[in-house]
């Protein structure tokens, strides 16, 4: 049997184990689950749709009532980093344990998902978050899962293992492990990693081992050759990367809290000095960079931030790295073990209409509750399809309805829309977006297009760039960014319309506008 269909079962076993302790935790009184489950959000709009999201799965009895489940937006909607949503975590947390005593965290078992971004590089789960987009399989209880169902059941059996501290993931990133694998015999904090290929690793944070499975250096996003320079790369050219998960322990996170409070109460002076939108703490920059052995303040303080430098960041590091600087970060490499990340769109994609056949053995599939059973050259999940409908192929279709004589362009990605009697242009996205008032907006780009991109760096709409399409209908920049950064993200392309039909029409003008532009671009 060869090494990759044994990393298989492994992982398919460890996928039913986890969901039997899932279901367990649902059952009995007795088993031990997390205190707090705690989400992150960027604004009160993501918070409560978050909060929705989790309520709906409390009513049907589908998460453990024992646990507390709370989600907490950016304060005063602004941008305060990873790090910065961190404390006010830890804030929250002291809050509910009032005074209970000098550590607030000893004796809870948390849960933390930072799932607070944009989701800029895909737009389509801007308005509810990553966090609760589709994962391509559907559940032994007859539900499409999601992202956060998947961290729920895999992490439920974590809960157990250790006496408390705080586990910290990324929303992005689904990690596919054992639980039984992870030694939480730590002191400060932990890392959990897996082994993947230096090319993968240059995009992402990897951990430099000492030789003593604690974590040397942590190398963010550096290049293969800096890698190997540092000798982080090993003689299968694998690096450890950083997945996202960290523990911490009770005694880091009173450290860290000591920082924002006094006599162990919040204080609001101190709280609002590292949360804010200007210095932008971060957690993995500004966290885990000081616990790192051979770190030092110097280079912490030129380590890239969340933000920009400025000298209220640099105040901010030069504390952190006080208070966390004596602690260390154990080195947890798992294996078998994967990691999948929810990029761009583009990846998007290409893991839900290619990979997804690498992950056949989770129960992933290209069509998950749909009508269209038979069909194998696009990928659908939670859509109703005509029968007389042409879906081009690699196309994605998700939460939607394609109706009577539809033509869907290849690679073409349709989400939350309902279509019919039209044809679709091949590679774009149509996302149908309902507003708080009733109406509605379809967004439409490029399916390879980086709406995170910027105007000056030439960014691409629709698959050509913006500026061409401005200067063609002599359009002004400042009338479709209104005063706004020069973001892709930023601009005011798209029309609010009464219904859902009205939106796609909309949409489809400015897909032919753009047409128009190419053409004549030619």
């Amino acid at each position: 049997m060869t090494k990759r269909k044994l990393k298989k079962l492994f992982l398919a076993q460890s996928y039913l184990d986890s969901w039997d302790e899932y279901q367990r935790s649902l059952r009995k009184s007795s088993y031990i689950t997390w205190d707090y489950v705690i989400l992150t959000a960027s604004n009160e709009e993501q918070a409560l749709a978050y909060e929705q999201q989790i309520l709906d799965r409390l009513t049907l009895g589908l998460l453990p009532e024992k646990t507390v489940y709370k989600v907490l937006p950016d304060p005063d909607g602004k941008r305060v980093g990873s790090g910065g949503a961190t404390f006010n975590v830890l804030k929250y947390i002291a809050e509910q344990d009032g005074d209970a005593g000098e550590n607030h965290f000893r004796g809870k078992r948390i849960l933390v998902i930072h799932s607070g971004g944009d989701s800029k590089r895909v737009p389509q789960y801007s308005a509810c978050g990553k966090l609760f987009s589709p994962v391509p399989r559907e559940l032994p209880n007859g539900r499409p899962s999601t992202l956060f169902d998947e961290f729920i059941i895999g992490m439920t059996s974590l809960a157990g293992r250790f006496p408390d501290g705080m586990v910290v993931l990324s929303g992005d990133v689904l990690l596919l492990f054992n639980p039984l694998q992870i030694d939480l015999q730590y002191h400060g904090a932990a890392a959990i990693s897996i082994k993947e290929d230096v090319e993968t690793g240059k995009n992402h944070g990897v951990f430099l081992n000492d030789g003593h499975d604690q974590v040397a250096r942590c190398l963010q996003k550096q290049s293969v050759e800096t890698l190997r320079a540092a000798g982080a790369v090993n003689e299968n050219d694998a690096v450890d990367i950083d997945t996202g998960a960290v523990v911490l322990d009770a005694e880091l996170l009173n450290a860290l809290f000591g920082l924002i409070s006094t006599d162990g109460v919040v204080c609001e002076e101190k709280f609002h000095k590292f949360v804010n939108e200007t210095a932008r703490v971060s957690f993995y920059a500004d966290f885990l960079y000081p616990l790192a052995g051979e770190a030092t303040l110097d280079d912490f303080q030129r380590e890239t931030p969340e933000g920009s430098f400025c000298e209220e960041l640099t105040e901010c590091r030069n504390q952190i790295w006080e208070a966390l600087h004596a602690f260390s970060m154990k080195l947890i490499c798992l294996s078998p073990a994967e990691f999948i990340h929810f990029g761009t769109t583009r990846e998007l994609r290409e893991l839900v209409t290619v990979g997804v056949d690498d992950y056949e053995f989770l129960g992933w599939q290209k069509r998950v509750l749909t009508n269209m059973q038979d069909a194998d050259e696009y990928a659908t999940n939670n859509a109703y399809i005509a029968s007389d409908a042409v879906i081009g192929q690699g196309s994605y279709i998700e939460d939607s309805y394609i109706g009577p004589n539809t033509v869907v362009g290849a690679g073409t990605i349709i989400s939350n829309a309902g279509i019919e009697n039209v044809t679709l242009p091949e590679n774009m996205v149509f996302h149908t977006l309902a507003l708080s008032d009733g109406t509605f907006v379809t967004r439409v780009y490029g399916a390879e297009d980086n709406p995170k991109g910027t105007y000056e760096k030439n960014s691409l709409w629709m698959g050509i760039p913006i500026q061409n399409i401005l200067a063609a209908y002599d359009i002004l920049p400042e009338q479709i960014w209104n005063g706004q950064e020069r973001y892709l993200w930023f601009a005011d392309l798209y029309t609010v319309e009464a219904d859902r039909a009205a939106s796609v029409a909309s949409a489809m003008r400015l897909c032919r506008i753009v047409a128009g532009t190419a053409k004549r671009m030619m």
